[in-house]
């Protein structure tokens, strides 16, 4: 018939890391968006890399920085409900396990 299969308790699917990963991520971004916009306040100097920075600020790049971060933000918080429910699922699961009804049940 059907084999069971048995998840250890503290196999949570890596959310935990993708959680963390996808924050720093659209952190990283965030902090790339908010830079390329002082400069384009304040560097309106078309001589130096400082121009070149400003002119590639006054594309829609910089635009796409700050969807990409709120994309990974949105993402490393969904992560992030799904970490904290598996670490209760995995409560509820050895609370279930060092039972002594489930101890009981085994022995029949």
């Amino acid at each position: 018939m059907f084999k069971k299969k048995y998840f250890s308790v503290n196999n949570d699917f890596k959310s935990g890391i993708l959680c963390r990963l996808s924050i720093y991520l659209g952190i990283i971004f965030l902090i790339i968006f908010v830079i390329l916009k002082i400069i384009s306040t304040f560097g309106q100097t078309q001589d130096s890399i400082i121009g070149d920075i400003y002119s590639f600020s006054q594309s829609t790049y910089p635009n796409s920085f700050f969807a990409f971060s709120l994309i990974f933000i949105a993402v490393g918080v969904i992560f992030y409900f799904f970490n904290c429910q598996f670490s209760k699922l995995a409560k509820i699961a050895e609370e279930i396990e060092n039972s002594e009804e489930f101890l009981e049940d085994e022995s029949k």
